[in-house]
């Protein structure tokens, strides 16, 4: 080895510098692992039947289960638990319970952060006895209106909290044909419901999907904004897309449903949208003549209050104004499907 610096004296110390060289991948010490488990920072009563627990790292959501948690009172009792999910934010677990009393709780459980780490928990809260006044909401539903490619004829809705699975759903299906073939079921967190059947849909035809307001949740809030979706198993989705607007003299309470009766002459039901609180709607139909009608339950008792006559109606017009009025014989939406 040469140096500029003239020869290496005898005792001298000889420091190598490595240096990377251009084209050479330069390797890393690879990320240490999560090895620590999550550990609970705080216990926050909501209301007399939600639980907010934050965490110190984000949670599994996945592997959340009320019956991976137990609530006990002062006398040993336990505390019914309905469901748990993800809280507002990665680092928060929501748990659903039975009503609590004012007293002191003891809360035990495990949850799993996103590295699979377990986390034991055990702290106390006292129960909250303010009631939940606030309404369940639809937070989303799969497929999105006017979805293409659908592989399976299913509808899956998810709420903002979990609701009463007991309740009576009222929904539609258009073509009617396919309406008992739906098979219905609950997740775990109370919180999602999915609508699925086996069979596959025609070529060319559109599945209508409609879940009315009225969902309960677990202080009997009703929801009040209905879960609506159509799509097609079909590479395309054709037809026109019709807007319009439900008027009344004394404006618009609650919201509706619109169906289009048509085209052809046999004047079968062949399309449903949702009638929104402002009375506004909108839906991809298939093109030519129809008969319109919206009709509104304004105090979700499943019976319609307010009906408009039915309204010819073409789709190369693209948008329609109906007039509801009181219905002189109230009935379920469904009495009004052909």
């Amino acid at each position: 080895m040469t140096c500029s610096g003239g020869a290496i004296r005898a005792g001298a110390v000889l420091l190598v510098v490595l240096a990377v060289l251009p084209g050479c991948a330069k390797k890393l010490l690879p990320p240490s692992p999560d090895r620590f488990a999550p550990q609970l920072q705080e216990v926050v009563t909501r209301n007399r039947v939600r639980l907010e627990l934050a965490f110190d790292e984000d949670i599994d959501a996945q592997r959340l289960a009320a019956d991976s948690f137990r609530v006990t009172g002062p006398d040993g009792d336990r505390l019914g638990l309905r469901g748990a999910g993800r809280g507002r934010s990665g680092d928060r677990v929501e748990l659903w319970t039975l009503p609590q009393e004012d007293q002191v709780y003891e809360l035990t459980g495990v949850v799993w952060d996103r590295a699979g780490n377990p986390g034991r928990l055990r702290a106390r809260f006292r129960g909250s006895v303010r009631a939940d006044t606030i309404p369940p909401r639809v937070r989303s539903v799969v497929p999105e209106p006017g979805s293409e490619g659908q592989r399976r004829v299913a509808v899956r809705v998810s709420f903002t909290e979990p609701v009463d699975t007991t309740g009576e759903l009222s929904w539609m299906v258009i073509p009617s044909r396919y309406d008992t073939l739906f098979a219905r079921a609950w997740q775990e967190d109370w919180q999602e419901v999915e609508f699925a059947m086996r069979d596959t849909l025609a070529n060319g035809e559109v599945l209508y999907f409609l879940l009315q307001p009225g969902v309960r949740d677990l202080e009997g809030n009703r929801n009040r904004d209905p879960a609506f979706t159509y799509f097609t198993q079909d590479s395309l989705l054709e037809g026109d897309v019709v807007y319009g607007r439900a008027t009344w003299q004394e404006g618009m309470l609650g919201t509706g449903t619109v169906l289009f009766h048509g085209p052809g002459a046999e004047r079968m039901t062949s399309a449903v949208a949702p009638v929104l609180s402002d009375g506004s709607f909108s839906v991809r139909v298939a093109p030519g003549g129809y008969e319109i009608q919206a009709v509104v339950d304004t105090n979700l008792d499943g019976l319609t209050d307010l009906a408009s006559p039915l309204t010819g109606f073409n789709t190369e017009a693209e948008s329609i104004e109906v007039r509801l009025l009181p219905e002189s014989l109230p009935r379920s939406i469904d009495g009004y499907r052909r």
